[in-house]
């Protein structure tokens, strides 16, 4: 039987926040290292929408965003299955 796409984050740690029309977000804490690593994938109306990954806590150095925090391979895959599955995939 095949896992569904928010199953697959789970294994991997992450929690989902939340899951509307305008987005999905799920956060993982990070003990090693200490920080709460988020993933975001956002609706934007011009259709070019997104994935954000970053460190909920840091702030850059001139307070504009957060930090972005890398992605492996198979955390990519099931963020663009994720995105395919809410119909972000299209584009414009």
């Amino acid at each position: 039987m095949f896992k569904s796409v928010d199953e697959r984050f789970e294994e991997m740690g992450f929690t989902k926040i939340y899951e509307n029309g305008y987005g999905v977000r799920y956060e993982r804490e990070n003990t090693k290292y200490g920080y709460i690593h988020v993933i975001e994938i956002v609706h934007k109306s011009d259709g070019n929408h997104i994935a954000q990954t970053y460190d909920k806590e840091l702030m850059d150095p001139k307070m504009i965003g957060n930090t972005c925090v890398g992605l492996s391979y198979n955390e990519l895959k099931i963020v663009l299955k994720k995105m395919k599955e809410m119909g972000y995939h299209k584009g414009k």
